[in-house]
């Protein structure tokens, strides 16, 4: 599904990465790890167009994509979460999941639509959250309703940064369960994670990022 090629990164006089290679396959759940500044949010950021590489070539089915526009990757198929979250938090939990589907924001919602966020929202358990605003759900919750946006996106392949970074037990196994629903459903999932329970609970490949390389 993706394939990276020696990619470096580097600014200025500063080299990120240097010479990934890298091949995800659809339907499999790859945990990236790595030490603070070896490497993983910037290449998470090469890959959904954020930075461009200063060499070495990125592919997503068959398509090179290292100068593609984030909007444009994003419509070619990876959905992206951070650790900042993004959400659109004076809008509705409903609002937020429509916004993320293609011409969702703009038009009024059919009811096809309508269907597809429901469907959404029970399947990262906020069916019960659907008219509150994104601000005033919990951190958990806000981490779930990330990933609701991605799948309602109806990307291919899901680039998830530490989901389960700073939140509670009962959403902790909330967003295992969503992401083993996104494998089951043929999604790939490339994700930033530490908590070793998630990891092991979650993960089919672990990649270890050191000084911008990917050793393992």
């Amino acid at each position: 599904m993706l394939i990276l090629k020696n990619v470096h990164k580097s600014f200025d006089s500063v080299s990120v990465l240097n010479g990934i290679n890298l091949h995800l396959e659809r339907g499999v759940v790859y945990t990236l790890r790595g030490d603070n500044g070896s490497g993983k949010t910037t290449l998470f950021n090469i890959i959904s167009g954020f930075l461009r590489p200063t060499s070495g070539t990125i592919c997503l089915k068959g398509k090179e994509i290292g100068n593609t526009s984030p909007y444009q990757i994003n419509r070619l198929g990876i959905g992206r979460t951070f650790q900042d979250l993004r959400l659109a938090t004076q809008m509705t939990v409903r609002e937020n999941i429509l916004a993320a589907m293609e011409n969702g924001l703009f038009a009024f919602p059919s009811k096809t639509q309508k269907e597809r966020v429901d469907k959404v929202l029970e399947q990262v358990a906020l069916d019960g959250k659907a008219d509150e605003l994104a601000g005033e759900i919990s951190y958990g919750q806000q981490k779930l309703l990330t990933l609701g946006c991605c799948i309602a996106n109806n990307a291919d392949l899901l680039l998830i940064d530490e989901p389960v970074a700073g939140i509670d037990k009962t959403n902790f196994f909330k967003i295992i369960n969503v992401v083993m629903e996104m494998k089951k459903s043929g999604k790939t999932v490339f994700q930033i994670e530490h908590h070793p329970d998630y990891v092991r609970d979650t993960s089919d490949t672990v990649v270890i990022m050191e000084r911008g390389r990917i050793v393992c």
